[in-house]
């Protein structure tokens, strides 16, 4: 299968789909940070800078375009300044909701933060389930968390699977059969586990701090997060300069790191900081690719 990416950021959807099996051809960035990173790792493989420009006879014949449109003007830490998607950046799906239909790829993959599913009273998230649906795309969404797949962070992400004429998409994003009730008392207890993934979550040795959560307790809301130490860490703040970055057993300063490459420039923090969770991305790609042999046989 044929993958054609959007808003290619450092290419971690990509990758999860590249663990798939299937073959990236098509690439769309437009930092140039981001585009120096995908020109290493995908050499060869096309890549346009600005998706406002792309026409859709631009994209190669492909089964599956995926990509998470911006998302700050969904997210839930602008809170009081969302625009939602009349903003500029996350606008930018009404660009790649035209290219699905220049093109109708079999296989539709969004990847976009919870805050879509309550921007604009739930409007926005309205906006792009039924822009699919017109174009004659099942749709499933379901909200997973990256410390359910092997990995040391909470990271809630909304992900959107749009299959074309079949009811795949469902398939992909959901099993038969109940997940098992999460018990109230351990905060480490799983409700739903990837397959194939470590039930027991790695050990952590690097957590980060935001820095007006520094002295304070983890509980204290989204703009006081302090040090955690239930086997988890935070997500890096993309904003990089209002977080600290520490060993569990080290002392650590504001916009300091220690055991971090000294490399980790703003550049390289931003895109850490926009990055997705690979594990929970191929565990999807891994699942389209079975549902594509059962829905669109050769």
């Amino acid at each position: 299968m044929k993958v054609a990416s959007f808003f290619s950021g450092i290419g971690g959807i990509d990758l999860g789909f590249e663990k798939a099996g299937m073959e990236v051809v098509f690439q769309c960035e437009i930092l140039t940070f981001g585009q120096k990173v995908l020109r290493k790792h995908w050499p060869g493989v096309q890549l346009e800078n600005d998706i406002t420009k792309v026409e859709g006879k631009d994209i190669p014949d492909v089964d599956v375009f995926v990509g998470g449109f911006p998302c700050q003007d969904l997210s839930l830490a602008n809170q009081g300044k969302r625009k939602g998607l009349e903003g500029s950046r996350s606008g930018l799906f009404y660009k790649y909701a035209q290219l699905i239909e220049e093109n109708h790829p079999r296989w539709v993959f969004i990847e976009n933060v919870p805050g879509l599913l309550n921007s604009a009273k739930g409007g926005d998230f309205n906006v792009v389930v039924s822009t699919l649906d017109e174009l004659g795309y099942c749709v499933a969404w379901r909200v997973l968390d990256a410390k359910f797949f092997g990995t040391p962070q909470r990271r809630r992400r909304t992900y959107i699977v749009a299959s074309l004429g079949t009811p795949g998409a469902a398939e992909v994003l959901f099993e038969r059969g109940a997940d098992p009730v999460a018990n109230s008392e351990s905060n480490r207890t799983r409700n739903f586990t990837a397959p194939g993934t470590d039930e027991s979550l790695p050990e952590s040795n690097v957590f980060s701090i935001q820095h007006a959560g520094i002295g304070r307790r983890a509980s204290a809301g989204p703009q006081g997060k302090g040090y955690r130490n239930d086997g988890e860490t935070y997500t890096l703040d993309s904003r990089g300069s209002s977080d600290a970055v520490c060993k569990t057993d080290a002392p650590f300063g504001v916009r300091s790191s220690t055991g971090v490459s000294q490399g980790l420039d703003s550049n390289r923090w931003r895109a850490v900081g926009n990055a997705v969770c690979v594990p929970v991305i191929h565990w999807i790609a891994d699942r389209i690719v079975q549902m594509d042999k059962k829905y669109y046989p050769d």
